[in-house]
C-alpha cells in the first residue's frame, strides 16, 4: 500500500483555505451569528466599509461623515458608550445612540474584543425619545410625523472584565469593514465631579467673543468638563473650541443630521417643529453617556449661566440644597432674561456680561436644571426623570431664586412675551467675577487672536 505524505507548504495551505471557507460561511450565514450571546473567532478588514461599497441606506443618500450607517438600513449611529450599571447591572453594558428614520426595534448588536473575538447579540431598546413626556408621549408620537427619531440601543455582554473594542448594529450579517464599527467609549470616573452639557453649537450664530466669556465663567463656578456637540461652526469658533479643549476643559464632538428630511438645521425658523426637538435632544441623549463618570451634570445653553446668589461653586451649592433635600434626584432654577434689545447698562466695557446687568425678576420659563447622575434615568432639554426611590412626591424640586437663579442672555422672545418690557431689575451678581474675569479675558483673547472689535 502506498501512504501520501503532505509537505509542510501544503498542508498551510489547505488550513488557509479552511479558515477562508469558515469566515464566509460566518459572513454570509446571518443566522449562525445571531445565536444569543455566542464568541466567535474574528477576522477584520481593513478595506472599505460594507455601507460605502453597498451605497449607504435605502434613501441613496451620501454616507454620513460622524455617524456609521446600518447596512440597507436608514439608522445612523453615533456613539457606542459602556457602564456597569444599566440596563443590567453588573454586566457590560454598551449604549449605542443613533437616528432612525425606520422605526426598526430589531436588530443585532455585533461587539468586536480586542483579541479580534466577535460576541453577537440581540440589541435591546433601552431608550426612545419622544417630543411629550408621559404614559400617552408614545402614541402622540404617531402623529408628530417626525420622520428621523432618537434612539438608544443597548448590547449587553455578559463578562465585565471582557476588553472589548468596536461594536455596532446590524440587521443581517456582521460587517467585517472595521469602517462599519463605532469605537467603544469608556467614560474616565469623576467622583464629585461637575460636568456641563451645553447641547449642540451650531452655525455662524454664535459670537467667539461672547465664547470665551462664557467658558471663562464656567471656570470661575468651578465646571469642571464641558461637553458640546460641533455643527458646523466658522474658523472663528473652531479656535476658541481648540483653547478651552486643549486646556482640558473641553470635549468637543462633532454633529450633523442624517436621515430625513436632509439638509436641516437647528435653525430658529425650525424652532417649533417635531423634528427639530428630536434633533436638539440627540445631544442629551448622547451626553448621559459620554458623562456617565460625573457625579453631578449641569444643563443648560451657550446663551446661560447659572450664578449662585452666595457661592462661587455650583458644587457648594448643590451639596448645601442636598442636606436640606437628601431625597432630591437633582434641582431645578428659576430665570431671569437679560434682553439685549434694552440695550447695555455699561457701555464702557467690552465684555457682555458686565456690559448688560438689566434683566426680568425670576420666572418658571424655560428652567434649567442639575442632577446627580446615579440618580436620574434621562434627561431632557428642560426636565429630568429621576430614578426610583428618588422624588417620589414626582414634584419638581426648585433651588429657591433668593440663592441662585439661570441668567438667559438674548433678544425678546416676541410672540412668546406679551411685552417686550416687563418689570427690570438691576443683576450685579456677575461683578463679583470683574477682576479675575478681565484677566483671564486678556490672556484668551492673546492665545486665540481674537478680541471685541470697538462698539
Amino acid at each position: 500500500m502506498r501512504v501520501m505524505y503532505l509537505r509542510p507548504r501544503t498542508l498551510l495551505s489547505i488550513s488557509i483555505g479552511l479558515a477562508v471557507l469558515c469566515l464566509l460561511i460566518f459572513h454570509f450565514n446571518g443566522k449562525s451569528a445571531f445565536q444569543d450571546g455566542r464568541f466567535y473567532f474574528f477576522f477584520m478588514s481593513t478595506s472599505k466599509s460594507t455601507a460605502a461599497q453597498g451605497g449607504g441606506g435605502s434613501s441613496g443618500m451620501p454616507k454620513p461623515r460622524f455617524f456609521k450607517q446600518v447596512v440597507d438600513r436608514d439608522i445612523f449611529l453615533y456613539s457606542a458608550i459602556a457602564n456597569s450599571r444599566e440596563p443590567q447591572d453588573g454586566e457590560l453594558n454598551i449604549i449605542i445612540t443613533a437616528f432612525d428614520s425606520t422605526g426598526t426595534d430589531s436588530l443585532q448588536c455585533c461587539v468586536v474584543m480586542k483579541g479580534k473575538t466577535l460576541f453577537t447579540t440581540p440589541a435591546t431598546i433601552f431608550h426612545k425619545h419622544y417630543c411629550e413626556t408621559g404614559r400617552l408621549g408614545p402614541f402622540k408620537e404617531i402623529f408628530k410625523h417626525t420622520q428621523t427619531r432618537g434612539k438608544q440601543y443597548a448590547c449587553v455582554v455578559p463578562a465585565l472584565g471582557v476588553d472589548v473594542s468596536l461594536a455596532t448594529l446590524t440587521s443581517s450579517s456582521c460587517p467585517v469593514g472595521e469602517e462599519d464599527y463605532l469605537p467603544v467609549i469608556f467614560p474616565k470616573s469623576v467622583p464629585q465631579g461637575l460636568a456641563l452639557c451645553a447641547k449642540a453649537a451650531y452655525g455662524g450664530s454664535l459670537d467667539p467673543n461672547w465664547l470665551m466669556e462664557w467658558f471663562e465663567v464656567q471656570r470661575l463656578l468651578g465646571v469642571d468638563h464641558i461637553q458640546v456637540m460641533d455643527l458646523d461652526n466658522p474658523e472663528p469658533i473652531q479656535k476658541v473650541f481648540r483653547y478651552y479643549k486643549d486646556m482640558g476643559l473641553l470635549n468637543v464632538v462633532p454633529y450633523e443630521l442624517p436621515g430625513p428630511p436632509y439638509n436641516r438645521g437647528l435653525d430658529p425658523a425650525r424652532w417649533q417643529t417635531h423634528q427639530l426637538n428630536h434633533d436638539e435632544m440627540f445631544p442629551i441623549m448622547d451626553c448621559k453617556q459620554r458623562l456617565r463618570g460625573y457625579s453631578y451634570v449641569l444643563g443648560h445653553d451657550l446663551d446661560e449661566v447659572l450664578m449662585p446668589a452666595k457661592h462661587v461653586s455650583i458644587k457648594d451649592l448643590v451639596k448645601e440644597h442636598l442636606m436640606l433635600r437628601p431625597d432630591a434626584a437633582g434641582f431645578y432654577f428659576f430665570t431671569q432674561f437679560f434682553i439685549y434689545d434694552w440695550g447695555p447698562t455699561d457701555v464702557k466695557t467690552d465684555i457682555n456680561f458686565f456690559r448688560y446687568l438689566n434683566s426680568t425678576l425670576p420666572r418658571d420659563e424655560r428652567e434649567k436644571y442639575v442632577y446627580l447622575m446615579n440618580r436620574v434615568v434621562q434627561a431632557r432639554i428642560h426636565t429630568f426623570v429621576p430614578r426610583s426611590p428618588y422624588n417620589n412626591n414626582k414634584k419638581r424640586v426648585y433651588i429657591p431664586a433668593k440663592d441662585a437663579v439661570l441668567h438667559h442672555y438674548r433678544k425678546c422672545p416676541v410672540g412668546a412675551w406679551k411685552t417686550c418690557n416687563p418689570k427690570k431689575i438691576t443683576d450685579r451678581s456677575m461683578l463679583r467675577f470683574q477682576g479675575q474675569l478681565e484677566q483671564r479675558l486678556e490672556k484668551a483673547r492673546q492665545a486665540i487672536g481674537i478680541r471685541p472689535t470697538a462698539s
